[in-house]
């Protein structure tokens, strides 16, 4: 279920600004004892840390150990590269006084945002494109996703940023004569399954379980003006079916309540409501009955029968969304 009021929204961006701000101390710390000759700019696990991103690629701290939130991350551009950067990045990270840091090379100019007096990151499709190459498509689509939330305390991306980003990175390496980033054709198949406005990780996983299964794309976050004049933002919305599918994540157990007067009200308007928890978004056998359900109500409501005996592959779902792309 998405924020159903300012209060939780602003307790979640607190916690956020909490451990953004740990994070600006400890590069300003770092970038103090650096040795080199122009500033660090920081990518990848540190970047999402110092954007205040709510999630993390869960695969980086186990598979990739210069990746892991203990190491700084620092990214040098086609212009800056010096000896020690070419042979940095075959090591698991320098010390500078008590700080860990890992180079990597770009071969495209970077994208940069300074999140902090003295303290640049590379920006969200920058990011996102240097993480591509070790995340599976899932994981791409989550990161995308939490880059495009709701409730951001970095400048909100929308999919057309992304877009736009990838467009420029092929121009780039056309007019120089240059090979692609790695990983830049798996974001090129993430974008269609990518969506703006969501509230949490989950909200993406249980979206793209429904993709599996052939049901249509959602909308997220649906604005429902309900007959008291009240405004309610439903998670996952079939408005032409009057479907609600919403998530109920641990952080609401203290509003059931209100939770429940809310759920009576949008029913009113003639909604059907189906209801997910974390439980149950892990349990494959427990999903499945929430996707025959959501099925079964849309056939009953549309007349259109979606629901495939077996569940496409993320990369299946993806090409067939970039079929309608370019439709």
């Amino acid at each position: 279920m998405g924020y159903s009021d300012e209060t939780s929204a602003s307790e979640a961006r607190g916690l956020q600004r909490e451990r953004r701000d740990l994070e600006v101390q400890r590069c300003a710390a770092a970038e103090d004892v650096c040795g080199r000759q122009v500033a660090c700019v920081f990518a990848l696990t540190t970047a999402l840390a110092l954007m205040g991103l709510d999630w993390t690629p869960l695969t980086t701290g186990v598979t990739r150990r210069r990746l892991r939130p203990e190491y700084l991350q620092v990214v040098v551009g086609p212009s800056d590269l010096k000896p020690e950067d070419r042979i940095a990045s075959k090591r698991h990270g320098r010390v500078y006084g008590r700080f860990s840091v890992t180079y990597f090379k770009s071969g495209i100019p970077l994208k940069t945002i300074e999140v902090a007096p003295g303290v640049t990151c590379t920006s969200c499709a920058f990011t996102w494109l240097m993480f591509a190459q070790w995340l599976d498509l899932e994981e791409l689509v989550k990161l995308g996703d939490a880059m495009m939330r709701r409730y951001t305390l970095h400048e909100m991306m929308t999919i057309q940023d992304f877009v736009d980003f990838l467009d420029w990175v092929y121009e780039y390496a056309r007019r120089n004569h240059r090979y692609a980033p790695r990983g830049i054709m798996k974001c090129r198949k993430a974008l269609p399954l990518m969506a703006q406005g969501t509230d949490s990780v989950a909200e993406t996983m249980l979206r793209l379980i429904l993709i599996r299964y052939g049901l249509p794309i959602p909308c997220v976050n649906y604005r429902l003006v309900l007959r008291d004049g009240s405004l309610v933002f439903l998670d996952l919305a079939y408005p032409e079916a009057k479907i609600d599918i919403e998530y109920d994540g641990r952080h609401h157990r203290y509003q059931w309540a209100r939770d429940a007067q809310r759920t009576m009200k949008i029913r009113a308007e003639g909604w059907e409501y189906f209801q997910v928890t974390s439980e149950m978004l892990s349990d494959d056998e427990q999903m499945f009955m929430v996707v025959v359900l959501v099925a079964r109500c849309l056939k009953e409501r549309t007349g259109k029968d979606y629901l495939l005996p077996q569940p496409l592959t993320l990369e299946q779902a993806a090409d067939q969304r970039r079929a309608v792309w370019h439709g």
